[in-house]
């Protein structure tokens, strides 16, 4: 095949796969209805994902093996995204809890949210807390990251107000699947 036609085939296997994602995102959708309705916050569950991640990538080819990896965890990332961008009453709890842990009252004239989370160096998730933030169209002004005894500490400091839904959304995301989150200062 000459370039054009490898590009021809790869449109026509990204248009099925925009169909496979939407079903996937429906499905999606519904596992938060659910949840919603039994009163779930366990959107985050890293064992069943990791057990998931080893069956469907057991049988790809080294070669590919990390590649395939990365996608599948993301996909599971904007999954678990757009949940909990459904379970509002999630978010309000879980936001509330840490606001009122810091001190912090979420009516305070702010354009800026600074938080702080911990990561194990190993296993870091840092890259995924870092791309939902562009997901969410949440622009990080500053980031601070301290490695100590294998643990990454990190600040972020993100344009926005925690009103805001997607701003919403990020923070519970983060605070559900990260160690040690906390809403440091609101500016």
């Amino acid at each position: 095949m000459n370039l054009d036609e490898i590009r021809a085939h790869i449109d026509r296997i990204d248009t099925q796969m925009k169909s496979l994602f939407l079903e996937r995102m429906e499905c999606a959708g519904q596992v938060a209805e659910t949840k919603a309705r039994m009163g779930s916050d366990s959107v985050f569950v890293p064992e069943r994902e990791l057990a998931i991640i080893e069956k469907r990538a057991a049988d790809i080819d080294a070669s590919l093996y990390d590649e395939y990896v990365v996608f599948i965890r993301h996909l599971m990332s904007v999954s678990r995204r757009y949940q909990y961008g459904i379970l509002t009453e999630l978010q309000d709890k879980t936001l509330k809890a840490e606001l009122d842990a810091a001190g912090l009252n979420e009516q305070a004239e702010h354009t800026q949210v600074k938080i702080g989370f911990t990561c194990e160096k190993e296993t870091s998730d840092l890259n995924l807390f870092l791309n939902m933030a562009k997901l969410n169209r949440i622009s990080i002004v500053e980031l601070q990251l301290h490695t100590e005894n294998e643990i990454q500490k990190a600040e972020l400091l993100l344009e926005g107000n925690i009103k805001e839904a997607a701003m919403r959304q990020f923070l519970c995301q983060t605070a559900k699947e990260s160690e040690d989150f906390r809403i440091m200062e609101l500016r």
